[in-house]
């Protein structure tokens, strides 16, 4: 109201006039920027694998249903959803009103043709392709026999039915990312690069790749907010480098990656400015058995697995902002087996299991490389410096690029490594049936067990929760027993937020979208 009767009075002309008013306009302009610590490995909601992209993307793109800061499963593109009584199938009730980002209104014509291109093998089909294996007609995609997927029935504009071979009694609350059917026609393949074709509540406008990617408000969005302008994600490679630049005020909002949270806790201007949340995040060490042929014996894998200190680990290396693992499944998430026990730190026991392995010292034991991205380096020059001082394994460090490391991770071509993997959704399924079921192309470790596979496909026909979740508990059991991963820790989530910025939601399955942001 000031600018406009100070406009008015000035008598100016309608240059003036002009200007005046887009520097009202820019100086009301709210960006949240904050870090990612490496270029989304893509922007697009079919091949989307990865975390980064995810933090991405979950802006952009919505699913049936969303998480609330509580982690409990609310409703978002599907209003409601009923239960076909065979168990093989659901109705979905979509929400009317939704308009995509292209500006047509969301329909469950949307909804086939997202399951269609997931499955389609031309466009290599990322995680979410995985939840459609069971929808009737999903082979037959795959194989190329054709571009219809027969399990899936557009009843009207509103509601969509989804059939399966089998029960998949989770569906519902599979993180899928819809898209506008007229994206490729609009923009051709590399759509995603050019345009915005979701639902959410901020539009991807561009990716200059290395610096940054750029998102602006969904001033149509059915949900809360956005009540900012647009969000600038900047990549940041160095945890330390981010937190300085939140001193500098170059960044509002920090995701603090594992080096960095020493330095913000130990900081006291710093700590004040943190939030906290656990973290719906398995880490673990994989060993590759098809690479290295030790890892073939368990005696091997159980002695690299009790040969490092997880609580040494936490004190030393995250300063107590994080906790032992003791399974696959992370407190919080629904599944949690409490009565597991984390791994211990037994040197002796380590050295002489690799003795009877026929390895006493390490002798005869093959170089190998513990291989992982720059953000963890610390880590597994941990693990390095203890394998070789407690078994005398002649391991080496070796850092690569995130992009390339994950490719080679999924093409079972990494050997030794810790990584992690997040929850895209609140149940131990999610961590069960993508990292260590065997046909899973997430099993990075290649290890696989019958009975584990099993148990897993019949958690899937169970809906009774109780009775699924002690089928979880069975097949982490045969997975720890054998030692076919070394749970590491599940780390404390540390965030950043300049005290002018409110309405940010950590949550165990990181950042949710940032619709609910203010600036002051």
């Amino acid at each position: 109201m000031k600018i406009s009767n100070r406009i008015s009075g000035l008598k100016a002309g309608s240059a003036l006039v002009t200007v005046l008013v887009l520097a009202a306009s820019a100086a009301q302009a709210q960006t949240l920027r904050t870090n990612i610590n490496a270029d989304p490995a893509m922007v697009d909601p079919i091949t989307y694998s990865e975390l980064i992209a995810g933090d991405v993307i979950g802006n952009i793109y919505e699913g049936f249903t969303a998480i609330n800061e509580a982690g409990d499963v609310i409703p978002a593109l599907a209003e409601s959803w009923d239960a076909h009584d065979d168990n093989l199938g659901f109705t979905f009730h979509l929400r009317p009103g939704v308009t995509t980002h292209l500006g047509n209104e969301f329909t469950a014509d949307d909804v086939k043709y997202t399951f269609e291109a997931l499955l389609n093998p031309e466009n290599q089909g990322g995680l979410n392709a995985r939840y459609l294996a069971t929808v009737v007609g999903a082979q037959a995609i795959t194989d190329g026999d054709t571009t219809d997927l027969e399990g899936v029935r557009v009843i009207d504009d509103y509601t969509v039915e989804v059939r399966f071979n089998e029960p998949d009694v989770l569906f519902p609350i599979y993180p899928f990312y819809f898209m506008d059917d007229d994206a490729v026609e609009t923009a051709g393949d590399e759509w995603y690069l050019e345009i915005s074709a979701g639902t959410g509540p901020f539009v991807f406008e561009t990716w200059d790749r290395g610096q940054r990617v750029l998102l602006s408000a969904n001033t149509d969005y059915w949900g809360e907010g956005p009540y900012i302008d647009a969000v600038e994600f900047v990549i940041v490679p160095s945890g330390d480098t981010a937190v300085s630049m939140f001193e500098a005020c170059e960044l509002d909002v920090v995701y603090a990656d594992a080096a960095s949270i020493r330095r913000i806790l130990q900081t006291p201007e710093l700590a004040e400015q943190s939030i906290q949340a656990p973290a719906a995040q398995i880490r673990y060490l994989g060993m590759n058995q098809n690479l290295y042929e030790p890892f073939q014996d368990e005696r091997v894998r159980e002695a690299v697995c009790i040969a490092f200190d997880r609580q040494a680990m936490i004190d030393g290396l995250y300063e107590g902002a994080a906790f032992p693992l003791a399974g696959q499944v992370t407190p919080g998430v629904a599944g949690f087996n409490a009565n597991l026990e984390p791994m211990p730190y037994d040197p002796d026991r380590a050295q002489a299991l690799l003795a009877e392995a026929g390895y006493p010292g390490g002798e005869g034991l093959p170089p190998i490389n513990i291989t992982s991205t720059e953000p963890n380096r610390n880590d597994i020059l941990y693990f390095a410096s203890q394998l070789q001082q407690v078994l005398g394994m002649p391991v080496e460090v070796e850092i690569v690029e995130r992009g390339s490391h994950i490719r080679n991770m999924n093409a079972g071509e990494v050997a030794f490594f810790p990584w992690g993997w997040s929850a895209g959704y609140p149940d131990g399924l999610y961590f069960l049936s993508q990292v260590w079921y065997g046909p899973s192309p997430y099993n990075r470790s290649r290890w696989q067990n019958d009975q584990f596979d099993a148990l897993i496909d019949q958690a899937r026909a169970t809906a009774d929760n109780e009775a699924r979740y002690a089928l979880y508990n069975q097949a982490e059991e045969i997975l720890i027993g054998e030692y076919g991963t070394c749970p590491t820790t599940v780390r404390m989530q540390v965030a950043l937020v300049k005290p002018e910025v409110e309405g940010v939601r950590l949550t165990p399955f990181r950042f949710l979208p940032f619709n609910t942001v203010r600036m002051n």
